[in-house]
């Protein structure tokens, strides 16, 4: 999910109607949009009207419902599939204004029931009795839901790419602000640490040891080091 939020983030920041919009609005667009793929009712309907209904029930469903698991999103996505054949079902009965064809009736009657039982077992039901009702402070923590999950999802978006010259950055949190330093991981956009590598090259630490912390393969120092510092690490000559 990281890598797709930032495509989606990096295309609403070239978009024209988006000049000017701040970052926080611009991610929270961009998280939107990509738990709406996610749901991905689209692929549910041949239909195009059927197909705009549907997209449009999920932008509804996400205003104040935010899913935390694969789970809420099928059921989710089973909801909208229901609502949308629902609208079908009552075109079909309309049809014959004059005529009611009860096994449609029935039809109908069944597949409500089905999008109650669905929306009670992720508590749609309930957020939509309260929404009339609903304080700043019931609002505000569901700003902080949406926000707490985006957080579980996107840790890696702390680690930014400068536009300009390609390199690699950490954004280190403080209480006021977020402050850029050199990323200690990096040397360009390559995964390396100079003290570490020291070490190793002096003997006090191994290259297996060496791996582990910086969480990759024991080929990739080789790799590294025959870059970097244009050395063979004893350790692949014996």
């Amino acid at each position: 999910m990281e890598d797709r939020f930032d495509i989606e983030l990096g295309k609403l920041r070239n978009l024209k109607q988006f000049q000017g919009a701040s970052e926080e609005v611009l991610r929270k667009i961009a998280f939107n949009n990509v738990i709406e793929d996610r749901v991905d009712v689209l692929s549910l309907f041949t239909n195009s009207e059927e197909k705009k209904a549907a997209k449009q029930l999920v932008k509804k469903y996400l205003t104040d419902f935010t899913p935390e698991t694969i789970s809420d999103i099928n059921t989710l996505r089973s909801i909208i599939y229901l609502e949308v054949l629902d609208t079908r079902l009552q075109s079909v009965l309309n049809a014959v204004p004059d005529k009611i064809d009860l096994k449609v009736v029935e039809a109908i009657h069944k597949n409500q029931t089905q999008i109650l039982a669905l929306k009670d077992s992720i508590g749609l039901s309930k957020l939509k009795q309260a929404d009339s009702a609903k304080t700043v402070d019931q609002k505000l923590a569901t700003i902080r839901k949406q926000f707490k999950l985006w957080c579980e999802n996107n840790q890696a978006s702390r680690n930014c790419t400068c536009p300009y010259c390609g390199q690699v950055f950490l954004l280190k949190i403080r209480m006021e602000y977020w402050e850029a330093q050199k990323h200690p991981f990096f040397k360009d956009r390559v995964l390396y640490n100079k003290p570490l590598v020291d070490l190793f090259l002096q003997g006090v630490i191994d290259k297996t040891k060496l791996a582990e912390i910086l969480e990759c393969a024991p080929d990739y120092i080789d790799w590294v080091l025959s870059k970097i510092h244009k050395v063979i690490p004893k350790e692949t000559t014996e």
